[in-house]
């Protein structure tokens, strides 16, 4: 289902596809890709994914604040922590990954600093990091996970990790295609400020707290995924 989702948005690129895709960085990459294609937007509605990120973040509500799908980085990305994860707080917030392939054997395993969640040292704002830098140095154990097509990935948010891509950048006739982005909590405090996020392509007006404040299903805040309320 995903994958035939994703060729068919390869084949008809959305703008906001443009800048990562003219980078080279991703052979296809989009943020917000629930509200631009009704075929993620029902597999995050409907697919047990609400219920999994519901379970391991111990809340009775489940709300996206970012999704992203990404096909092929051809980089990889070095050791980094997410911090594009829409207007909630590291604590509030979970990353999750579902792929749609089978990881390579020579590359392209997602990789990371078992326990790093707890640093101290690494700044809020940080993207790429160094592991032999601050209290990073801490935590020396390595996690390499090699997930076949199907699986889901959750981590949390301050977790240092890294994706090593094929030494010549290109795939081939492989594939690593993704869906990800942050599962919002229930409770979290509206971290927007007013400001437009790259995280999720929009711009955010309102406050409070975040499952009450969002009351209409935009990119900041789409309707809730998970709740006694509503579904199980």
């Amino acid at each position: 289902y995903l994958r035939a989702a994703t060729e068919w948005q390869i084949n008809n690129p959305h703008i906001w596809a443009s800048p990562g895709v003219a980078s080279g960085i991703y052979d296809y990459i989009q943020r917000s890709i629930w509200t631009t294609n009704d075929a993620f937007a029902n597999f995050e509605y409907y697919s047990p994914m609400a219920t999994i990120l519901a379970k391991l973040g111990e809340t009775e509500e489940i709300r996206l604040s970012t999704d992203l799908l990404m096909v092929n980085p051809n980089s990889g990305f070095k050791w980094h922590q997410d911090n594009q994860n829409g207007p909630v707080l590291f604590d509030d917030a979970l990353r999750w990954w579902v792929t749609m392939d089978d990881t390579p054997a020579e590359y392209g395993a997602p990789v990371y600093l078992k326990g790093s969640h707890k640093n101290k040292s690494v700044k809020s704002d940080a993207v790429f990091v160094d592991i032999e830098s601050g209290d990073l140095v801490d935590y020396p154990e390595q996690l390499e996970f090699r997930p076949k097509a199907g699986d889901m990935i959750v981590w949390d948010a301050r977790s240092i990790h890294k994706i090593d891509g094929p030494e010549s950048k290109d795939w081939g006739v492989m594939k690593r295609r993704v869906l990800g982005g942050t599962g919002v909590k229930k409770g979290a405090v509206y971290m927007g400020e007013d400001r437009a996020l790259f995280s999720d392509m929009s711009t955010h007006e309102l406050g409070g707290e975040f499952t009450r404040g969002c009351m209409r299903p935009t990119p900041p805040c789409p309707i809730s995924l998970h709740s006694p309320d509503t579904r199980t």
